[in-house]
């Protein structure tokens, strides 16, 4: 937004339809083609004189010649906000006088005397009206008192403070030095005024939606222990600006059975709630709960609704490890050992005392828990890197657990090496800063390639290959028959059609985004094309992503995969000549890319920002409760279910939505 003359504008912002919002209430006022009602709403309700009002009198010209030895902001500049007046050291290392010049102190009576030393420096006094104009900045409804007071209420909702925090000691003696003509505000001014903010920022938030044409939500049910009660709560995800957004709608208290009509009652009302039509939802995400997928089938489609990825590769390994005899016993052992360790003093000394002696950096056992198979994974692979250490301890202690022998080690070995494959892909798939929905047929199949070229030895670790193996097949054999994830991959300039098996689903998804290509509107502005330079730049240094790297490769020297096109005949020429072309680095984002690709494939470019807005995974609602057990803690038990959803979803907001009033 342009600069206007007004100072009136750092209150206001400028909207359309001569309208103005007020940074401070969020109300939005007329503007007439002038000031006059921006400057009374600032008089009448926030008690702030006028822009004109606070502006100081201009210098006369004995002023103006000594205004390169004054300080600054001391009877010259209209700040008043401005900080203490400069320190001597301060001033010297700003406005440095020459060695010859003499300097001059103004006493508190005017007269004048001359100083010895060349370090010191003309200061003025600071005027009546100046130190007044500083002073009621401060007070209740000034401008420096509303900065510091919404950034309190900053501080509180995304660091889940307790409202109660403004009444502690430390948090007043901190105020107190950084601010000392401040008066902080009760608790109850407090939670008013993040109230307000909610008002303010829910309201904007939902006029922004508004222009956001496809929404991908996720959704999950938890129950919160201290308060024993159940709540749903959901994220969206969208493309605002080449950037992958996301926000919390909430957490929304659940009073009945989790039946599918409750559960899909609910949830169509939050989206009513911020005014989000059911048109605009591109996919669900959920897990694997059979109520949940009963009640978005019914109301979506169940074309809509995409099983949480990450869930389901959760499936895979636990359901592989109680197929493989022996394992879990072995698994057993180790969080046998971790956990007499962890619940001794003496060992837990002992285990530090023995990595300092060997000059190793000091580790502590992990213990896992039983809800996620990847803490299994993190547990193994601690004891594998403590073992000479941990056999030291346990052979010290007549009561301590067995220890694993040399095979068993192995064993442990081999089931790490296996498991660390897909604690790589959750931790990839999990993310919520960047399209995902794209990424989940390439990565089962680089799961795929890396499982056949493991060749492990031992018994078990050959068993649970297998059985990986056929945990894979059976959950994500028809995963190519799934129309958002494939036609979401095509559309990735990084995989384009290089992973597909399936000829017949990749022609029958070729055919749906030739259809849709048709059905956009062919007036399209033409630009001037650019040339997109690829980073030669390795992604990480996994080997995860190795399967692609080689089929990317052949991609290169060949362009098309012909075996795997389908039938080009009846594609258009613009999804034709994409497809023609190399893929891109796979450390390109896909949204920066489409924008270079924009002026080739106009058309592409449209339906491409659609369906790489969305996740493939539940993780963000599963970490929306995780922000809620912060939220409604001990110290912020007598929260209600509202007051809380208002805080998640101010926790959760990216900067740009806050507008805070700078």
């Amino acid at each position: 937004m342009s600069k206007y003359k007004s100072e009136v504008w750092k209150y206001f912002e400028k909207k359309t339809n001569g309208n103005a919002m007020c940074k401070v209430c969020g109300k939005l006022l007329r503007t007439s083609g002038n000031t006059s009602n921006l400057m009374g709403h600032l008089k009448k309700l926030h008690k702030l004189p006028s822009p004109s009002e606070t502006n100081l009198k201009s210098p006369n010209k004995k002023e103006k010649a000594m205004s390169s030895y004054c300080t600054p902001g001391i009877g010259i500049q209209n700040n008043i906000d401005d900080p203490e007046p400069q320190t001597q050291e301060t001033a010297n290392s700003s406005n440095a006088l020459p060695s010859d010049v003499s300097t001059y102190t103004q006493s508190p009576s005017g007269s004048t005397s001359t100083s010895s030393s060349v370090t010191e420096k003309f200061m003025k006094q600071p005027t009546l009206e100046w130190s007044l104009n500083k002073i009621s900045s401060f007070s209740s409804g000034g401008q420096k008192h509303i900065k510091i007071t919404e950034a309190i209420v900053y501080f509180i909702c995304k660091d889940n403070q307790p409202f109660s925090v403004v009444e502690d000691i430390g948090f007043k003696k901190l105020m107190k030095e950084v601010a000392l003509l401040y008066k902080v505000p009760t608790r109850n001014t407090i939670k008013a005024r993040i109230l307000q903010r909610y008002d303010v920022v829910s309201s904007n938030f939902k006029y922004f939606l508004k222009e956001i044409e496809d929404i991908t939500i996720t959704t999950d049910i938890w129950s919160e222990m201290m308060t024993t009660k159940s709540y749903i709560g959901v994220t969206i995800h969208f493309i605002h600006s080449t950037k992958l957004c996301s926000a919390a709608l909430g957490i929304f208290e659940l009073s009945k059975s989790h039946s599918a009509n409750y559960i899909a009652y609910e949830l169509l009302n939050i989206l009513n709630l911020w005014d989000i039509p059911k048109s605009k939802i591109l996919a669900v995400v959920t897990d694997n709960d059979s109520t949940m997928l009963k009640a978005i089938k019914e109301n979506f489609g169940e074309n809509k609704h995409l099983r949480c990825f990450s869930h389901s590769i959760n499936l895979v390994a636990e359901g592989s490890m109680k197929k493989v005899d022996g394992l879990l016993d072995l698994i057993s052992k180790v969080r046998n050992i971790v956990k007499f360790i962890k619940r001794s003093v003496n060992c837990s000394d002992e285990l530090r005392k023995l990595q300092e002696k060997d000059g190793d950096n000091v580790k502590k056992c992990i213990l896992d828990v039983v809800t996620r198979w990847n803490s299994v994974y993190y547990m193994c692979k601690r004891f594998l890197e403590l073992k000479e250490v941990v056999n030291q301890i346990v052979l010290k202690h007549i009561n301590a657990p067995p220890m694993l022998n040399g095979q068993e080690i192995e064993n442990i070995k081999q089931a790490v090496k296996i498991l660390e494959i897909f604690e790589k892909v959750t931790s990839e798939m999990s993310g919520q800063k960047y399209a995902t929905m794209s990424l989940v047929i390439p990565i089962i199949s680089c799961i795929n390639d890396n499982l056949s070229t493991m060749l492990p030895t031992s018994r078990i670790g050959v068993e649970f290959k297998n059985a990986i193996t056929d945990e894979m097949k059976k959950r994500f054999e028809f995963i190519e028959k799934n129309y958002l994830l494939s036609v979401s991959t095509i559309l990735d300039p990084r995989f384009k059609n290089i992973h597909f098996k399936d000829a017949l689903a990749l022609s029958k998804h070729l055919r749906f985004i030739n259809s849709s290509i048709n059905s956009l509107s062919s007036t399209v502005e033409d630009h001037l094309s650019t040339d997109s330079s690829d980073s030669a730049a390795e992604y990480g240094t996994t080997d995860l992503w190795g399967h692609h790297k080689n089929l990317a490769r052949k991609s290169i020297k060949t362009y098309v995969d012909k075996t795997n096109l389908g039938n080009q005949k009846h594609l258009g020429p613009e999804i034709t000549m994409y497809l023609s072309t190399p893929v891109s680095q796979l450390k390109t984002d896909p949204l920066i890319t489409w924008e270079e690709l924009k002026p080739m494939y106009p058309l592409i470019h449209k339906l491409a920002t659609k369906y790489l807005s969305g996740v493939s995974t539940s993780v963000p609602s599963e970490r929306l409760f995780s922000c809620a057990s912060n939220t409604i803690s001990k110290t912020r038990n007598r929260l209600c279910g509202k007051s809380a959803s208002k805080l998640i979803f101010l926790n959760n907001l990216d900067n740009q939505f806050w507008l805070l009033s700078e």
